[in-house]
């Protein structure tokens, strides 16, 4: 019996010092969250410590479905799928106008969640002012997004013990280059140069200073603001009006390859599409925000489609993206369509 005792004692030792030895609480919880692809709402509520990063917030420009070219039809489709799928939200903007939102009891635009692949947007964009201004080359600029980002992308996290699994959990000093020519530590040049021009809500990094916090990881802001930094990204880089980088800064981080497909700098790769068909539109690409959530930009047609569904990998789907695409009538009808909502949903 003691000897059962013993060895009990001995391995409840050795996962004890196991657990120390990769981090503490923190570093776990951050570690399952990923591991279990947790839904990003709930990963936000549980960021600490974190930064406000100061917003401005203002209203988003309403629009009518015609008014935007999209066949209105699209609309009630849209709503029947969105019931149908169980989904938690669902907003279509077209040119910076909010066509469309449906949401579920739990969710609304103000809902705050992690930003998931767009978050290094923001980081991106603060160095619009260098880059347009040619204080920092194009090239430099463009190396240092993918060197933060490859803090959170690297291979081989999933070894909780692993250096990767360090970089990708752990906090540390800001990035050189967004201190240059700042006036004030990152939060406020992020607040300054992206976040109030953006006219969003407050917002929350992961960190506690300069010294120890994440620029691509963690930011927590809501998710209307979220599709409005989408927006920027699909609007080369204005919004409402106001420039907030130029469209050359925006070309060189969504760069096209020879089949026009485009590829955000930050990302080395994404999770594929799902569904029974592929984008409608051959520029669309997309930003994961979390398990379910799935922002899609259609830039040469201007539109942006958020969807998050009750599934984890429903975001994915092609359906409701492609039904908007297929929804403008600023665009020529595909040859021998019967009717407009055999246009929008093929076979109906």
């Amino acid at each position: 019996m003691k000897k059962i005792s013993l060895i009990v004692l001995t391995v409840l030792a050795v996962l004890a010092v196991a657990w120390f030895a990769g981090g503490d609480a923190g570093y776990w919880r951050r570690y399952w969250q990923s591991l279990t692809a947790t839904s990003p709402d709930l990963i936000a509520q549980t960021v600490s410590p974190r930064i406000v990063l100061v917003g401005q917030p203002g209203a988003t420009p309403q629009a009518s479905a015609e008014s935007e070219y999209i066949a209105p039809e699209a609309l009630g489709e849209a709503a029947k799928r969105f019931s149908a799928l169980g989904a938690r939200a669902l907003i279509v903007h077209r040119h910076g106008h909010r066509i469309l939102q449906q949401f579920d009891g739990r969710t609304s635009g103000a809902t705050q969640l992690t930003g998931g692949e767009l978050t290094p947007a923001v980081f991106a964009l603060a160095l619009a002012p260098l880059v347009d201004t040619r204080r920092v080359d194009i090239e430099a600029a463009i190396a240092a997004v993918r060197e933060e980002s490859a803090w959170h992308g690297t291979a081989g996290w999933r070894n909780p013990w692993s250096t990767a699994a360090r970089r990708r959990f752990a906090l540390r000093p800001a990035p050189a280059l967004l201190l240059r020519d700042a006036d004030g530590g990152v939060a406020q040049t992020l607040s300054q140069r992206v976040w109030q021009p953006l006219h969003a809500q407050d917002a929350a990094l992961w960190g506690q200073d300069d010294e120890a916090l994440r620029v691509d990881y963690n930011l927590v802001a809501s998710l209307d603001d979220w599709v409005r930094l989408g927006d920027v990204l699909l609007q080369q880089g204005s919004l409402e009006g106001e420039r907030i980088a130029s469209p050359d800064w925006i070309r060189a981080l969504l760069a096209s390859d020879l089949d026009g497909v485009r590829h955000p700098v930050w990302l080395e790769t994404q999770q594929p599409w799902t569904g029974a068909e592929p984008p409608a539109a051959r520029d669309a690409l997309w930003f994961d925000l979390g398990a379910g959530v799935r922002l899609w930009l259609v830039p040469r047609r201007g539109l942006s489609v958020l969807v998050w569904s009750a599934a984890k990998d429903g975001g994915r789907d092609t359906e409701l993206p492609n039904l908007f695409i297929r929804a403008l009538t600023d665009q020529a009808p595909p040859v021998g369509s019967s009717s407009a909502i055999d246009q929008i949903v093929p076979g109906h």
